[in-house]
């Protein structure tokens, strides 16, 4: 997946518009526009600024990886990585289920 989609996405999973994105990264608001539309790429500092705002890796922003990893250097092991893979694909109705689900498994669990 390229820059640009990629960008895209993560700002709508953030219910951010271009503008707000922009202005939250010190930038002008054409800025992000420019970058989803593939008219402009950032800087090295803008896109390390972009991948530590979302919590991601550079990596994943610039589509090298798909593994939705937050920034810290840890190495997670494959069912983790995949657990992440899965869960960006999810839509907010399904996350919101999601997160029922593990607060159910705790609960029981805790119970045990």
């Amino acid at each position: 997946m390229k820059f640009n989609v990629r960008l895209k996405q993560l700002r709508q999973r953030n219910r951010l518009t271009q503008s707000e994105l922009a202005q939250m990264l010190n930038l002008k608001p054409t800025a992000i526009s420019n970058y989803e539309s593939c008219r402009n790429e950032p800087s090295l500092e803008k896109l390390v600024s972009l991948a530590k705002y979302f919590d991601v890796s550079c990596d994943y922003l610039l589509g090298l990886t798909e593994a939705y990893l937050p920034i810290g250097g840890e190495v997670l092991d494959k069912d983790i990585v995949e657990f992440f893979n899965n869960y960006q694909k999810l839509s907010p109705e399904s996350l919101a289920l999601l997160h029922e689900y593990i607060e159910f498994l705790i609960y029981r669990q805790e119970k045990r």
